[in-house]
């Protein structure tokens, strides 16, 4: 179909937005001329467009022309107290610095007697005027742009083609707060947050060793974004620091915002349902899993870290399975063992025995359910995914509401619409039941991810029971076991010590022994000292009322 002539000419917006004023043209021209400029002056310095020429001047010219008119950008031209005939230029973004320290480091380079007076060359009398703190000397236009843009404060000194970077900084952040998506009743109540230098120092807080490492990457060709790969030396594998080291490094994107964008890059399997990564904000689950010989991986932004390897029982335990005794600990894994079948299973069995396979069911049974369902319309798969819908539903919107209005949505919009719902004859009863008893055995899964993981079974359980009943449930089970047997991350069996069975590990599995017996650390991460503990000493008998009346008179 031929065009209109009319969708051919361009609106008056279209022609101001495609012809610029003569006065755009002009200022556009003038900063191209300054940036040339500044970069000859720097080439003939130096020889390098890269490299700082030693020009205050040209400096300046090249900060402005890159970073234009930024509201945030100072640049404040001093006086050096020592040296009062260089000029100098100190560059910084407003809300990224300290302005104590700022104010402290201004009134030191504004002090001091003559640069002659002063023993040494010119650059060893610049760091003696500066305060204590992190000082550097770079002299790459590259590095020093994305230290600006950090938070890092920048001196230039005319005739120095080098700058000093200045770490100053004070980035706004919260502060370190409660643990919000996993709490815990006992133990630390420490999480992560945006800041990654705070992050840092919550962990050498807890591990006391020079031992403990951490190496940053800078990734995302545009928000420079640093991250951070922290392991023990001597405990994690280096192998396993090696290839992380190259699976970063090998990471080719434009920004990266949150963890969650680098973990796919780490392991093999990126299309897989099953997350191979564990992701926590909890500062002591990350502590814990760099003393049993893994690697964790912050990224500056996200108070969410990650840990790998893993493997699927890693989603199921939590940092108070460790807290509590190995009684109430292993209590609590059993339920959540329990949880995840009641939520697999409960549902697809009933749409399997009650719509397919009904002869394996007592005839009274079925006659008392066919009773309840005797003015259903629908067949029971159909009953189910109304159900769940309005159960996602009603998660989704609680979790877009603020916490009061959260749990008053969740409490009364379940009772409202499950009791409208029966008495309109969508679903019976039973249904009602079996759905609400599913989603409560699905999210006593500890972590998120795994609990998406198997929603998403839940769904592929329903379509093989509706489809060729207990037959069908066998056939899946099956069929996800065989393939979650085959994923691995970094060599470690996703389903060990099941698959492989692994004998030595079962005794924190499923059960989770008294932690003096939980002397050596999971084979599995192949770490370079397995062990972690010696055997306790059986102690000395001791009855109080012997030793009655042999104390001090």
């Amino acid at each position: 179909m031929p065009r209109s002539r009319a969708a051919n000419v361009p609106s008056a917006a279209n022609s101001r937005t495609t012809h610029p004023s003569p006065r755009d043209v002009e200022g556009n021209a003038s900063r191209l001329d300054e940036r040339l400029n500044a970069y000859l002056a720097d080439l003939a310095a130096q020889g390098d467009l890269g490299r700082v020429s030693g020009s205050v001047e040209t400096a300046e010219v090249r900060i402005r022309s890159l970073l234009g008119s930024a509201p945030d950008l100072v640049l404040r031209r001093i006086r050096l107290g020592f040296a009062p005939g260089r000029p100098t230029l100190l560059v910084y973004i407003d809300g990224m610095t300290d302005p104590d320290m700022l104010g402290a480091t201004i009134a030191r380079l504004l002090d001091g007697g003559q640069e002659s007076s002063l023993p040494g060359d010119f650059a060893s009398a610049l760091q003696a005027q500066l305060p204590l703190g992190e000082v550097e000397r770079e002299d790459r236009w590259r590095q020093l742009f994305t230290q600006l843009l950090s938070g890092t404060t920048l001196l230039f000194v005319e005739g120095v083609p080098a700058a000093w970077m200045l770490d100053i900084s004070k980035l706004p952040a919260r502060g370190v707060g409660r643990p919000l998506s996993e709490p815990s009743i006992k133990g630390p109540q420490e999480a992560f947050n945006e800041v990654l230098v705070t992050n840092l120092a919550q962990i050498r807080h807890r591990i006391h060793d020079p031992r403990l490492e951490f190496e940053t990457f800078r990734i995302g060709s545009y928000t420079r974004t640093t991250v951070a790969l922290a392991h023990v030396q001597g405990l994690t594998n280096p192998d396993l620091v090696l290839a992380v080291q190259h699976r970063l490094e090998a990471i080719d994107r434009d920004y990266v915002q949150y963890a969650s964008e680098i973990s796919p890059y780490l392991h093999q399997h990126p299309r897989t349902m099953f997350p191979l990564i564990r992701s926590t904000e909890r500062v002591d689950w990350i502590v814990r899993d760099l003393m049993n010989g893994k690697v964790a991986v912050l990224v500056d932004g996200d108070p969410f870290a990650f840990t790998l390897p893993v493997g699927m029982l890693d989603f199921f335990q939590t940092t108070q399975d460790y807290i509590f005794s190995a009684w109430e600990a292993s209590l609590v894994r059993l339920v959540r063992l329990i949880g995840v079948f009641v939520g697999l299973y409960l549902m697809p069995l009933y749409i399997a025995l009650f719509s397919v396979n009904p002869d394996l069911v007592p005839t009274k049974f079925v006659l008392t359910v066919a009773g309840a369902r005797q003015h259903i319309p629908f067949p029971p798969v159909m009953e189910v995914a109304v159900m769940w819908i309005i159960i996602e539903l009603l998660r989704e919107a609680a979790n877009r509401l603020p916490q009061p209005l959260a749990t008053t949505l969740g409490t009364v919009g379940a009772v409202v619409v499950g009791t409208a719902i029966v008495k309109a004859g969508i679903v019976d009863p039973i249904m009602i039941v079996l759905v609400t008893l599913s989603a409560i055995g699905l999210y006593t899964i500890p972590a998120y991810e795994m609990g998406a993981a198997f929603r998403w079974m839940f769904w592929i359980m329903v379509i093989g029971a509706s489809v060729v009943g207990v037959y069908g449930i066998i056939l899946v089970s099956v069929g996800l076991i065989g393939y979650m047997s085959a994923l691995e991350t970094f060599g470690v069996p996703y389903l060990a010590p099941f698959a492989p069975l692994l004998p030595q590990e079962l005794g924190d599995s499923v059960l989770r022994m008294p932690l003096p017996w939980l002397r050596r650390r999971p084979v599995t991460n192949h770490p370079l000292d397995r062990q972690k503990s010696r055997p306790p000493e059986t102690p000395d008998p001791v009855n109080l009322r012997d030793l009655q009346g042999q104390g001090p008179s």
